[in-house]
C-alpha cells in the first residue's frame, strides 16, 4: 500500500468537502453513507463528498447575533472570543499579500502564506482541562463554509460486504471497500490522481476495525499517520485539540479547500442562497430628487396618514407620537428715525424681541421603506450605479446664511443722499438640522439603477424671519422702504435616467464562485433584546450563459441572524447523543443544504443556506463519575469527587502569561452588563473619501466604566488608525486608500481591563 501511495501520490495537503450525510436517490450518490461504517454518528452533521460534488455558499456577506441565552452565560469576555474567531476568518479572505480585494484568488498557488500547523498549547488551561472557545467556533465556521474532517475521511469507508462463500463469517469472511476523501490543494498532474494521503505534509494509512456485531458502527476505518512523530489534526477543519490546546489561525490545508469552493474557477449549478432576490432593471426613465428640508419638518409634525399625499410613493412602515411644547422668540421689525438724526436722513431699521410664544405641539417619528439619501450613492444597497458617479447633498448640521436687507445713504454721495438697498451676509450653522436631498423608490421596486445624471440645479431658498416696511396702510402706489431678515439655504437637486428594478425570485444558473465570505456582527437591540433590526444588502454573482459571463445583482433583506449563537444545556436524556469521539457534547449546531440542483445520480453539488443556529453547552463545569465497580477496591464501595473526571469546561486563552479566562464568570457578565448600558457617540460613521484625510472622535458615556480609556479598532481600511487621547476619547483618522463598504470593530477597554465593543459600517467613495 505504501508503494502504491508512493507511486500515485505527490501531493502534501489535502481538504475534505462536507455535504449532506448519505445523500442521492435511492441506490445513487452517497446512499452508500450508512450508520453501519461510520456516517452520521451522534453529533455528525455533515459527510465527506467527492470531487465536484461540494456544497459552498453564494452568498458574501452573512451577519451573525448572540442571544440572552449566550450572553448570560459567557458575558463579554464570550462575545469578545467569538468576534475574535470571525475576525480570524474575515482576515484569511482579505489579507492576502497581493493587496488584491478578491480573496483567497489573491494568495500564491501553494498557499506558502499559510503554516502547516496553528495549534497551540497553554499549559494553565491544559491544567484546568478547559475547552478553547474561540478555537471551537473556528472550527464550526469552516464546517459552515463547506469544509469535513480532512483526517477522518483521508482514508474512509465506501461499503462493507460479508463474502458469498457458504459459511461465511465476521470478521474473517468481511469485504471492505476503502476510499479516499481528501483532495490536493494544487491542481495535479495528468498523470496523478488528485486524490491525497497528506494533510499538512504528514502522510497517512489506515486501519481497518470490525465489531460484527453490537450497535452501529459495527465497522471504520482509522487513519493515522505513517510517521509516528508527525503531528496530527493539525488542519483547523479536523478540531484534533486536546484541553488546553487553541488555535492561532487557518492552516494551508482549510485556505486550499476554501479556495477551491470559492474560486471564480469552480463553476456549479446552483440557486442563489435563501432570501436573495434576482434584480431586474426595467425600461429607462426620469427622476428628480427631493429636498429633505420640505419632507422632514412636515413629516415631524404631521400625522403620517397625511404624507403620501404630498411625497407620492412615499411608504410609511412605522411612526410613533410624543408631545412637547415648542417655544419661539417673537420677532418684531419696523423703521424709525434715531433721535438727534438731521432732518431728511434714512430711517433705521430696527429688529427687536418681545418675549416668546410657547405652543403644545405633537411630534412623529416615522420610518420610511423607500426613501435613499445620506450623502454617496455608491455603497447604498438600493441604488445600482453603472457610469454614474453621484454624490447626494446631505447634512446634519446645515450650513446656511443669515441675510439682512436694510436702506441705506448711498456712499459717497451729498446730504441727502440717495437711499440704496444694503445687504449684509453671515455663515451661520443650523445645528441639529438635517438637509440634502433624496428619492423615493417606486412602490413595488426594490431599487434603481442610476445610468446617468441628465441636469444638476442648486436651488436658494429663503426662509425670512421678519420684514418691516414704512409704506403707509392707506396710502396706495406710494414709494416706501422694506427691510427684512432671513435665513437662505442652498439645495441641490438632480434629474436621472434611471431603471426602475423589479426583485422576483432567485437566479439559478451556471455560477463562478464568489471569492471571499465576510461574516457581520448585527446585535439585538440593547444587545439582550430579541428585536433584530432588518438590514438590506445587495451583491453580485457572475453567471455562464452562452460560454460569456454575465454580472447579475441580488438583493437581500435581512430579518433575522444568518448565524444565531446561544447556550443551553445539552446533557438532558432527551438531547441529542454527544460524539462517541469527544465525550459530553459541547456544541450543537445545524447547516441548511440546498439539494435543488444536484445532478441524477450524484450527491452533490449544492448550497450551504442559511439561517443556523450554534449552541454551546452551558452545563457548566461537568464531571463523570462512576460505575461504583470501578471504584469499589479503592474508595471503600463510595464515589466522591476524587472519582471523578472532567468532561467540559469552556475557557478562553492564548499562549501569553495572562491567566485563562473562564465561564462563567461574575466579571464577564457584569462587563456585559456596563456593555448595555454605555453609550458610545458617534453612532454612525459619516462617508470617507479614498485619498482624503478623514478624522472621527469617538466618546462613551454611562455604565460603570472607570478611566483612563484605550480605544483600539479592528478591520479597519487601509490608511486608518485608531489612537487614544489624552482626554479618553478616541480618534480614527488617516487617509483610507480604497474604495468600498468597510464592517469595522471599535473597543474600549477601561483602567479595570474591562472592554466593551460596537460595530460601524464606513463607506469609502
Amino acid at each position: 500500500m505504501l508503494l502504491l501511495l508512493a507511486l500515485g501520490l505527490q501531493g502534501a495537503r489535502a481538504f475534505s468537502l462536507a455535504g449532506p450525510i448519505g445523500n442521492g436517490l435511492a441506490g445513487h450518490g452517497d446512499t452508500w453513507q450508512t450508520a453501519v461504517i461510520g456516517y452520521g454518528l451522534g453529533g455528525d452533521i455533515v459527510a465527506p463528498k467527492n470531487i465536484g460534488e461540494e456544497y459552498r455558499r453564494n452568498i458574501p456577506v452573512l451577519f451573525y447575533s448572540y442571544n440572552a441565552n449566550f450572553l448570560d452565560f459567557f458575558g463579554s469576555n464570550g462575545v469578545a472570543a467569538v468576534d475574535s474567531a470571525f475576525a480570524i476568518v474575515n482576515n484569511a479572505f482579505t489579507n492576502n499579500p497581493t493587496g488584491r480585494t478578491n480573496g483567497l484568488d489573491g494568495y500564491s498557488a501553494d498557499l506558502r502564506e499559510f503554516p502547516d500547523t496553528a495549534q497551540s498549547l497553554n499549559f494553565d488551561a491544559q491544567a484546568l482541562g478547559l475547552t478553547d472557545l474561540k478555537s471551537t467556533t473556528m472550527f464550526l465556521l469552516m464546517e459552515q463554509l463547506g469544509l469535513a474532517d480532512p483526517d477522518r475521511y483521508v482514508w474512509t469507508l465506501h461499503d462493507r460486504i460479508l463474502n458469498a462463500i457458504p459459511g461465511a463469517k465476521c470478521p474473517l469472511d468481511e469485504l471492505y471497500l476503502v476510499v479516499q476523501r481528501n483532495y490536493d490543494v494544487v491542481n495535479s498532474p495528468l498523470n496523478q490522481i488528485q486524490y491525497s494521503s497528506f494533510i499538512n505534509d504528514t502522510l497517512y494509512t489506515y486501519d481497518i476495525e470490525e465489531a460484527c456485531t453490537g450497535p452501529n458502527p459495527l465497522a471504520l476505518t482509522f487513519p493515522f499517520s505513517v510517521d509516528p512523530f508527525d503531528q496530527v489534526d493539525t488542519a483547523l477543519a479536523s478540531f484534533g485539540l486536546n484541553t488546553g490546546g487553541f488555535y492561532t489561525g487557518l492552516t494551508r490545508d482549510d485556505v486550499g479547500g476554501l479556495r477551491y469552493l470559492l474560486t471564480t474557477n469552480n463553476i456549479n449549478f446552483e440557486t442563489s442562497g435563501t432570501g436573495s432576490l434576482l434584480m431586474n432593471p426595467g425600461a429607462e426613465e426620469l427622476l428628480t430628487s427631493e429636498n429633505l428640508s420640505d419632507l422632514l419638518p412636515f413629516a415631524s409634525t404631521n400625522d403620517p396618514a397625511l404624507l403620501p399625499g404630498l411625497f407620492p410613493g412615499l411608504i410609511v412602515t412605522g411612526s410613533s407620537n410624543s408631545f412637547t411644547v415648542v417655544c419661539a422668540p417673537n420677532v418684531v421689525s419696523y423703521f424709525t428715525n434715531k433721535n438727534g438724526e438731521p432732518v431728511g436722513s434714512a430711517p433705521s431699521f430696527v429688529v427687536v424681541t418681545n418675549g416668546l410664544n410657547c405652543v403644545p405641539q405633537e411630534l412623529f417619528a416615522d420610518t420610511f421603506a423607500n426613501v435613499i439619501t445620506n450623502g454617496n450613492l455608491t455603497n447604498n444597497p438600493g441604488i445600482i450605479l453603472d457610469n454614474a458617479n453621484v454624490h447626494f447633498s446631505f447634512f446634519t448640521n446645515t450650513p446656511a446664511v443669515l441675510q439682512t436687507v436694510t436702506i441705506v445713504p448711498k456712499n459717497g454721495q451729498p446730504f441727502p443722499a440717495p437711499l440704496v438697498t444694503k445687504t449684509t451676509s453671515k455663515n451661520i450653522t443650523l445645528t441639529n438640522t438635517v438637509s440634502g436631498e433624496f428619492l423615493v423608490i417606486p412602490p413595488g421596486d426594490c431599487g434603481l439603477e442610476i445610468v446617468s445624471t441628465l441636469l444638476t440645479n442648486v436651488v436658494a431658498t429663503t426662509n425670512f424671519i421678519t420684514t418691516a416696511t414704512n409704506i403707509s396702510t392707506t396710502t396706495t402706489n406710494g414709494n416706501g422702504l422694506v427691510g427684512s431678515v432671513g435665513i437662505v439655504t442652498l439645495f441641490t437637486n438632480h434629474t436621472f435616467v434611471v431603471r426602475p428594478i423589479v426583485c422576483a425570485g432567485t437566479g439559478t444558473g451556471l455560477y463562478e464562485g464568489i471569492e471571499k465570505v465576510q461574516f457581520v456582527r448585527a446585535d439585538f437591540d440593547s444587545l439582550l433584546g430579541q428585536f433584530f433590526q432588518p438590514i438590506t444588502t445587495n451583491y453580485t454573482m457572475t453567471a455562464i450563459t452562452n460560454s460569456q459571463t454575465q454580472v447579475q445583482r441580488f438583493q437581500r433583506v435581512v430579518t433575522a441572524p444568518d448565524i444565531l449563537l446561544t447556550a443551553d444545556d445539552q446533557t438532558s436524556p432527551n438531547d441529542p447523543v454527544p460524539h462517541p469521539l469527544f465525550g459530553v457534547s459541547d456544541v450543537t449546531r445545524d447547516i441548511a443544504f440546498d439539494q435543488g440542483n444536484i445532478l441524477f445520480d450524484e450527491a452533490g453539488p449544492g448550497v450551504i443556506n442559511q439561517p443556523t443556529t450554534i449552541s454551546f453547552n452551558k452545563v457548566g463545569d461537568v464531571f463523570e463519575n462512576g460505575s461504583l465497580a470501578l471504584f469499589a477496591l479503592t474508595t471503600n464501595s463510595f464515589l466522591s469527587e476524587l472519582t471523578s473526571a472532567p468532561l467540559l469546561a469552556w475557557g478562553s486563552f492564548d499562549d501569553s502569561t495572562n491567566d485563562p479566562v473562564v465561564y462563567p464568570n461574575g466579571t464577564s457578565i457584569a462587563n456585559l452588563e456596563n456593555e448595555v448600558l454605555i453609550q458610545v457617540s458617534p453612532t454612525s460613521l459619516p462617508d470617507a473619501a479614498a485619498g482624503a484625510f478623514y478624522t472621527q472622535t469617538f466618546s462613551a458615556t454611562g455604565g460603570a466604566f472607570s478611566q483612563p480609556f484605550s480605544w483600539s479598532a479592528g478591520g479597519l481600511p487601509p490608511g486608518l488608525s485608531m489612537t487614544t487621547n489624552p482626554d479618553g476619547t478616541g480618534t480614527l483618522s488617516g487617509t483610507p486608500t480604497e474604495s468600498g463598504t468597510f464592517d469595522i470593530t471599535i473597543e474600549l477597554t477601561d483602567s479595570l481591563s474591562r472592554s466593551v465593543q460596537w460595530n460601524y459600517t464606513i463607506n469609502i467613495f
